[in-house]
């Protein structure tokens, strides 16, 4: 951060503090809190605990952050079946608001295992949707969808 102007520019987000150890002067940042994180898994049970199989990239540190996750899911597994390898859990149910039987819900994304690969067309939909304007009339029509 040292050099840019966002700590003056965001005094709200952004503070410098003294090291009480070093005296070495840091930038602390303030901790986001979005207000829903969405995140999609390709197993969960009825109450929440979601598997992601494959990469998690920020998934499970973004539905600590937030004050309610919903999961969307290509399949829904039953409780038992986590019981199996807890420590696959990536989400626990305890975490989650809402879950929803989404398969493809990734679309025109990846999905590992499930569709490995982007959608190029899809994307490009997607995009230009989303630049035109026209998101609603997108999903509306199912583009992207299987």
């Amino acid at each position: 951060m040292w050099g840019s102007d966002l700590v003056a520019l965001r005094p709200e987000f952004y503070h410098v503090l003294e090291s009480p150890f070093t005296g070495e002067k840091t930038v602390c940042v303030r901790a986001l809190v979005p207000d829903y994180a969405v995140i999609h898994v390709q197993e969960c049970d009825v109450y929440g605990n979601a598997r992601i199989l494959g990469p998690s990239y920020q998934d499970a540190l973004l539905a600590r952050a937030a004050r309610k996750t919903i999961i969307t899911t290509e399949r829904l597994v039953g409780t038992y079946r986590l019981r199996e390898e807890p420590k696959l859990t990536a989400v626990p149910h305890f975490l989650v608001e809402a879950v929803v039987l989404a398969p493809g819900g990734a679309r025109p994304g990846i999905c590992y295992p499930e569709y490995q690969q982007v959608d190029d067309a899809g994307m490009k939909a997607y995009l230009r949707a989303v630049k035109d304007g026209t998101l609603e009339q997108y999903l509306a029509a199912g583009e992207g969808r299987e």
